[in-house]
């Protein structure tokens, strides 16, 4: 099970049986506020919307439940052995608007367990400790000229420069999202997430840095990856560090 959190009332959840459908419904979270993505679970007295073309939905009715199974039982294990439709994301994923939510990232397994912070509770002053895991919609990604996305940093000076006309030097990522969320759909809130690598944080997010001012097929990768990013209907899921009062990306990268 998937769970994408279509606003502050609502998560879309995304599942997949052992024949391989994949189905979406609509669930209160106010209702079911222990689900968690990655779990098995089975669905009572759901119908199979008949209108939906796009995509397999489930509708749930005010007596309809959803119950979670512990990691050790049986049935948790078979489904355990289902496979997410990575195929299908691509599908969609090529597509101008998605017709379903995708996540376009994956985060290092050890954060798995991790809760998700909204960006409201990042950016409002609640936030107490260094690393966090959040999900977001890229509406802007700077600079945007691609090309300067990759920069040369110098460690003596701890500056960053262009690469354009350079040879060699550290080469480092140095892009900025503007992103919202479900917390901030109904206002006019936009947060700024930082993708820096010159100090090792989030340098595998958009794939090893390179000149791009004379790499060509690199710049072509990045511009692919950047028109993704900026499509509706697409998010991240990505782990964060707060550092000096700025949030930035670590131990997340772009699915191929």
């Amino acid at each position: 099970m998937a769970i994408h959190e279509m606003d502050a009332y609502t998560n879309e959840l995304k599942l997949r049986d052992a024949s391989g459908t994949t189905f979406y419904t609509l669930a209160l979270r106010l209702k079911f506020p222990h689900l968690k993505a990655g779990q098995a679970v089975r669905v009572r007295s759901a119908t199979w919307d008949e209108t939906s073309t796009q995509k397999s939905v489930l509708s749930l009715q005010h007596y309809s439940n959803i119950m979670t199974f512990i990691g050790s039982s049986k049935l948790a294990g078979a489904v355990a052995r289902v496979q997410d439709d990575s195929a299908a994301d691509r599908a969609e994923l090529a597509k101008d608007v998605p017709s379903v939510a995708v996540t376009i990232s994956e985060i290092d397994r050890k954060y798995a367990n991790l809760p998700s912070t909204s960006l409201e509770e990042l950016f409002g002053g609640k936030a107490t400790a260094d690393t966090y895991r959040t999900s977001f919609c890229v509406t802007r990604v700077e600079p945007a000229d691609i090309r300067d996305a990759v920069k040369v940093y110098d460690r003596k000076a701890k500056k960053v420069s262009t690469a354009k006309g350079t040879k060699g030097g550290e080469l480092v990522w140095n892009v900025q999202l503007s992103v919202k969320d479900a917390s901030t759909l109904s206002n006019a809130n936009q947060y700024r997430i930082l993708n820096y690598s010159h100090e090792g944080l989030g340098a595998a997010f958009l794939g090893k840095p390179s000149n791009l001012w004379t790499d060509a097929a690199a710049a072509k990768r990045v511009e692919k990856s950047v028109a993704n990013l900026t499509k509706f209907n697409v998010w991240v899921d990505a782990v964060v560090e707060r550092r000096n009062g700025w949030y930035y990306i670590k131990d997340t990268k772009l699915r191929q």
